[in-house]
């Protein structure tokens, strides 16, 4: 286990961004849809390759620790109506892109394994007469169990077909009783039957994702949890802190304080769960993922390619990425942009013929530099000074001299060692990596008014 006393935990137990972008979303602004058809177009000039996202927002029912971008619907026609105008945007963004090599593709909600076969085959169809897709590399997409097996599993068989070759399933919890407090009733059989499936069908990846801090949890119940998951032995688990923003997301607030661990039982829930991953041969990827040795990640990891976006930790195998659908957020160029939230308005966009954006960010160089900072030390638990100085042409400790002080707190702490070459994480920084990158971070003030989930 790790040293690391409970009076720590109670002091670095603070509001922290989860670092998926910097600067992070709350200091990003109005984005006028022609500075991103600007950034596609200094794109489309290179060879580079691309990574996509498609966000499918529709969920059957409202899971009460979600923190996603979701709109309840069981009219199949609203769906119908979403693809014509995702492909409508497909369009729009290609028209300007040309056909681009994609090594790396993502369908995420919500709860993509909505869509029906035939309206989910038209719209791969439709990317790949767009895209020039690598199947060799990662073709991934999240899945809901629940919604897969039906007729012997013929949607996650149609699923394998067209090229997926990595599933995220969602578990969360196998105690009934966690699952019954936050809405999700899926029974371990079913996880087990769709787990087990997907390594029949062939799948290069299956990986489960995890949530700690859910009502109801104890260590001993989510120890339950690991084994039961262990037994299977995924390529990648994602686990996950509970992010409770009710201030942003109000049915969270249906949960009820007083079900939740404490703050010293959720880090002894995640610290426990993690060592015995560890000793179960998983590598630690990050805060929140562990991969089996020969897992691409794992190897990204040791090779030192990881990188980190709104998908979480990710194998690079493109810089830029672009996102499709309501709310969606990629990365282009130089630049983050997030297209309208509100079904009604992402459609009134591209009945206009617009790129539906609604806000983003363009990077300046401080923000570019500070980001490779914060994304090194959260990707490889280290930093190289020396690597720094080539990019900048000025000394590490030189250009961070405001931060001196914090570093030399955190290094007494012993969540980091330093020297004058570089910054080593510990094994209990690893664990409050959230805190200690937050040094990095040049826009954090003190507020009242609440922007992030709590670091632990």
């Amino acid at each position: 286990m790790y040293t690391i006393t409970p009076e720590l935990v109670l002091k670095f137990h603070k509001p922290a961004p989860r670092y998926t972008s910097y600067p992070t979303a709350p200091e990003w602004g109005p984005m006028d849809e022609q500075v991103y058809r600007k950034e596609l177009e200094k794109l489309a000039k290179t060879e580079n390759p691309l990574s996509l996202y498609f966000h499918i927002p529709f969920c059957k029912t409202m899971c009460l620790y979600c923190g996603c971008s979701v709109v309840l619907n069981r009219k199949p026609e609203n769906e119908t109506l979403y693809v014509d105008y995702l492909t409508k945007e497909i369009d729009l963004v290609t028209k300007i892109l040309g056909r681009k090599v994609v090594p790396q593709l993502h369908f995420g909600g919500g709860t993509p394994t909505k869509l029906s076969i035939p309206l989910f085959q038209r719209l791969f169809t439709h990317i790949q007469e767009r895209f020039s897709l690598d199947f060799s590399k990662e073709i991934a997409i999240e899945i809901d169990p629940r919604t897969v097996l039906e007729n012997g599993g013929e949607k996650l068989r149609f699923l394998h077909q067209i090229g997926f070759n990595r599933v995220s399933f969602g578990v969360q919890d196998t105690d009934p009783k966690v699952q019954e407090a936050v809405k999700r009733r899926q029974s371990l059989e079913m996880t087990q039957e769709t787990y087990w499936l997907a390594r029949e069908l062939g799948f290069s990846g299956v990986n489960l994702d995890l949530i700690y801090g859910l009502p109801y949890q104890t260590p001993e119940t989510f120890s339950k949890t690991i084994s039961d998951i262990l037994e299977m032995r995924p390529d990648r688990i994602a686990l996950f802190s509970y992010a409770k923003v009710p201030w942003l997301k109000p049915h969270q607030k249906a949960i009820k304080d007083k079900t939740l661990p404490s703050t010293e039982e959720k880090f002894r829930i995640y610290t426990e769960a993690r060592s015995r991953l560890v000793d179960a041969g998983y590598v630690v990827i990050g805060m929140d993922h562990f991969a089996l040795e020969e897992d691409v990640m794992a190897v990204a990891y040791r090779e030192k390619t990881l990188q980190r976006n709104f998908q979480g930790y990710t194998v690079r195998h493109a810089e830029d990425m672009v996102s499709f659908g309501a709310s969606s957020i990629g990365f282009v160029q130089n630049g983050y942009f997030q297209n309208l939230k509100a079904l009604p308005d992402y459609y009134g966009a591209l009945e206009k013929g617009e790129l539906p954006i609604c806000k983003g960010r363009i990077l300046t160089e401080e923000d570019r530099l500070r980001k490779w900072v914060i994304h090194t030390l959260m990707c490889t638990f280290s930093l190289d000074k020396k690597s720094f100085e080539k990019k900048v042409g000025v000394p590490f400790d030189s250009y961070f001299a405001d931060a001196e002080e914090k570093l030399a707190e955190l290094e007494a702490e012993g969540l980091i060692l330093q020297t004058p070459e570089k910054i080593e994480v510990t094994q209990p920084g690893e664990l409050l990596i959230r805190n200690v990158v937050m040094t990095f971070d040049a826009y954090l003030k003190q507020e009242s008014k609440p922007k992030f989930s709590q670091s632990i």
